[in-house]
């Protein structure tokens, strides 16, 4: 969905696109909110870089 959309197809030329290819209905607003959502999620390394931040350091048996 991404390729098309930088393109300059519209949400409904995608919607329809995705339609053809799947032979499920895909309305113009899910395509709106897939490329939506998917534009806020973190590239994998700001995601492990948070993760690894966030969690605590828990002491090992062996370290007692």
């Amino acid at each position: 969905m991404k390729m098309p959309r930088k393109k300059g197809n519209s949400y409904k030329i995608i919607s329809e696109k995705v339609t053809k290819a799947t032979l499920k209905k895909c309305l113009k607003s899910s395509v709106f909110n897939i490329l939506k959502r998917d534009s806020t999620i973190p590239p994998n390394e700001k995601i492990i870089r948070h993760n690894i931040c966030s969690t605590e350091v828990q002491r090992n048996i062996c370290d007692v």
